[in-house]
């Protein structure tokens, strides 16, 4: 039986498959990449260091449902911070279509940042209310609705998993990170929000860092925009201004309302979700009410709005915000790229 490798030819140079990580290549020209890359690896901190006995010190003084309470919002928070395969997958994806080298680098720095965020949900419930949800017994109604919030988020998260996956065949790279601004924007808004208002420092340092980080995943979603947007005909554009609606959806379960057209919930998901949200806050956590979510969410969309709008991107329209636009139906979980 022959070897499919007989009939090689050492004195050519060799066919590479398409689709791999080989052969490595290197560029040094995409200067705004490279100055992102540098600043990346300048902003990295540590969630080790914050002050975790602070945080454990204060939950010693909270009564049970206080501790629950702000146990279920970062418990919340994770489903959306649970983003290092996403970006572990897309560095796999971008090294196999050789793009950019520091293209290539920042996605490496923000699959470290996801990782870091979701070891920080963790930490934060492991000093609050340890083994919460899974090691949790609820002693009544609300504290047994609550935990089943939490629970049902998370296998909402795991409706768009496979979705992702397979999001590299059906979308191009550019469609895929330009879709991912109206997420990043969001985020810088609720985490430089909440840093202002924390009253815990532990929690005011891990929201300021994390808005940093945001911030700079956004102008990494904005510069591919920027370098890409112009070579989009009018059928990627819609994805994208799909893509925009699909994030303001999966984002706002932790950031204002969710709305029906995706999320598969308890019935009771929002009286709750309010109600561990206003004991949160009697317990010295802050958390923007409605109004402030509200308003964060339409300057995040309207600032995202300005941009695209240069490149001849509609904006989807948002009705929850006050905000006309696109009308954009029939988002399904394939639309959904899991991303905070």
């Amino acid at each position: 039986m022959s070897s499919k490798y007989s009939n090689l030819n050492f004195e050519e140079e060799p066919d590479y498959p398409p689709e791999n990580v080989y052969p490595p290549k290197w560029n040094f020209d995409n200067e705004k990449a490279w100055q992102l890359y540098r600043r990346a690896k300048r902003e990295q901190w540590d969630e080790e260091s914050i002050d975790w006995k602070e945080v454990k010190d204060i939950a010693s003084g909270l009564d049970r449902k206080q501790k629950l309470a702000i146990a279920y919002w970062w418990g919340l928070l994770s489903n959306f911070d649970n983003a290092t395969p996403v970006f572990a997958y897309a560095v796999i994806k971008a090294f196999e279509q050789h793009l950019d080298t520091a293209i290539r680098g920042i996605l490496t720095t923000i699959t470290y940042d996801e990782n870091r965020h979701n070891i920080m949900c963790g930490l934060a419930i492991n000093n609050v209310l340890p083994g919460f949800p899974f090691d949790f017994k609820p002693q009544d109604d609300l504290e047994r609705k609550a935990k089943l919030n939490v629970l049902w988020t998370w296998w909402n998260g795991s409706r768009y998993w496979k979705a992702y996956l397979e999001a590299y065949k059906k979308y191009t790279f550019d469609v895929l990170f330009t879709s991912f601004m109206m997420g990043e924007a969001a985020a810088t808004t609720v985490f430089t929000t909440m840093s202002k208002g924390a009253k815990i420092n532990a929690f005011k340092e891990l929201f300021k860092n994390t808005a940093v980080d945001e911030t700079r995943h956004y102008a990494f979603t904005h510069m591919i925009m920027s370098q890409n947007a112009e070579k989009m005909d009018d059928e990627r554009k819609k994805l994208v201004t799909k893509q925009i609606r699909a994030g303001f959806v999966f984002l706002s379960l932790i950031t204002y309302i969710p709305p029906k057209d995706f999320w598969k919930l308890p019935p009771w998901f929002i009286e709750v979700h309010q109600k561990m949200e206003d004991i949160a806050r009697d317990a010295g956590f802050y958390i923007p009410e409605l109004k402030e979510k509200e308003e964060a969410w339409r300057n995040a969309v309207l600032r995202v709005g300005a941009s695209l709008k240069h490149y001849g991107i509609r904006l989807p329209d948002m009705p929850e915000l006050g905000i006309s636009g696109d009308i954009v139906e029939n988002i399904k979980e394939d639309d959904f790229i899991p991303v905070f």
